[in-house]
C-alpha cells in the first residue's frame, strides 16, 4: 500500500512486542509515515490495539475514553515486583489458597469507582520520569492513586490451582495488574497477573482486527494492503455532529469561523451535508472554529 492508506485500524497485537513496535512495522509496511496508537499494551499482554493512520491521527485526542474489556489469567499465593509474572517474587502465600466463591465475592467488591495506585513497573510519570525507569533504578516513589472504575469483574469457569481465568470491563487509565495485586492483597494471599488479552475498546472488537504485519515488511518492496481499515468518516468522535452547507465548507476549510446561531457551545463533528467528515470545530458565541481542517481547501 502507499502513504495514502488512512482511517483507524485495528490490530490483534501479539505478546511479547511493544505497542511502539506494531506501530513502527506499520509505518515501515504501508510506507505511510503518520502512524498512532490510541492506547498502549504492555509487552506481556496480546489483543486489540487501535492504530490512526494519516489524517486520522489529528483525531486521536477526540475519540471517546471508551471501557475497555479484558480476558486474562490472574494467579494467587505471590506477589512480584511488577504485579505480574514478568517480575521477581517477592513473597509467597503459606497455607492453603481460598476457595473458588471466596475469589468471587470479594472480586464483586472491586465493581464500582475506586482509587488504584499504578504498578511500580508503569509508564506513568512521577516528576517527568517514566515510573519504570525510576523503580529500575532502585528508586522508591509514592505514585498518587487515580480514580478508575470497574464495570465489571467475573470470573471465569477453568481455575486451577489457583491460576483464575476473568473477564473484566474498566475505564480507561486502569492497570489490570493492579486490579490483580489489589484482589491479591483482599484475599491475604497476594496476586499477580499471569495472561491478558484485550478483546474490545468501546465499539471497537477483537473480532474486526487483523495480524500486524512481519516486521520486516517493507512497503518498497512488498506493501502490507489492510483491507479492514474504518475510514475516516466513520470514526465514532465523542461529541456531536454539524453539518455545514456547500457554500460554507470552503470558508471552513481555510480556517474561516462560520456562523452557528442556536448551536449549543462546545466542539462538534463538522460534516458536510452527505456527512462527509471535514474536520472538528468548537462552537462559541455563535460562531463554529474550526479546530481540525481535514479537508482540502481545493476541494
Amino acid at each position: 500500500m502507499t502513504a495514502s492508506l488512512e482511517g483507524l485500524l485495528l490490530i490483534d497485537k501479539p505478546a511479547g512486542p511493544t505497542s511502539h513496535d506494531i506501530v513502527s512495522w506499520v509505518r515501515r509496511a504501508t510506507g505511510q509515515r503518520r502512524v498512532g496508537h490510541t492506547g498502549t499494551l504492555d509487552p506481556p499482554a496480546s489483543g486489540l490495539l487501535v492504530l490512526a493512520l494519516g489524517r486520522a491521527t489529528r483525531l486521536i485526542r477526540f475519540l471517546p475514553d471508551a471501557p475497555k474489556v479484558y480476558e486474562g489469567t490472574l494467579v494467587l499465593g505471590l506477589t512480584t515486583e511488577t504485579d505480574d509474572l514478568a517480575g521477581n517474587v517477592v513473597a509467597r502465600a503459606r497455607g492453603p489458597l481460598p476457595g473458588f466463591e471466596a475469589v468471587r465475592a470479594a472480586a464483586t467488591e472491586f465493581v464500582g469507582k475506586q482509587l488504584q495506585v499504578p504498578p511500580a513497573f508503569s509508564a506513568r510519570k512521577i516528576g517527568g520520569e517514566r515510573m519504570y525507569k525510576l523503580a529500575r533504578q532502585g528508586r522508591s516513589v509514592d505514585a498518587p492513586a487515580t480514580e478508575i472504575e470497574v464495570f465489571r469483574f467475573e470470573l471465569l469457569p477453568g481455575t486451577e490451582d489457583g491460576r483464575i481465568p476473568f473477564r473484566a470491563e474498566v475505564s480507561k487509565g486502569t492497570y489490570i495488574r493492579s486490579l490483580a495485586r489489589d484482589l491479591g492483597q483482599r484475599l491475604g494471599c497476594g496476586g499477580a497477573l499471569a495472561e491478558l488479552r484485550r478483546t474490545a475498546i468501546g465499539p471497537f472488537s477483537l473480532a474486526a482486527a487483523v495480524d500486524p504485519p512481519n516486521p520486516g515488511t517493507d512497503s518498497s518492496r512488498s506493501p502490507w494492503a489492510p483491507a479492514a481499515a474504518i475510514p475516516l468518516d466513520l470514526a465514532p468522535l465523542a461529541f456531536p455532529t454539524r453539518r455545514i452547507e456547500p457554500d460554507e465548507i470552503e470558508r471552513f476549510a481555510h480556517g474561516g469561523q462560520i456562523p452557528a446561531a442556536g448551536n449549543t457551545d462546545g466542539w462538534v463533528r463538522v460534516a458536510d451535508p452527505d456527512d462527509r467528515l471535514l474536520g472538528v470545530g468548537q462552537v462559541a458565541e455563535g460562531l463554529l472554529i474550526p479546530r481540525v481542517v481535514l479537508v482540502d481547501p481545493s476541494v
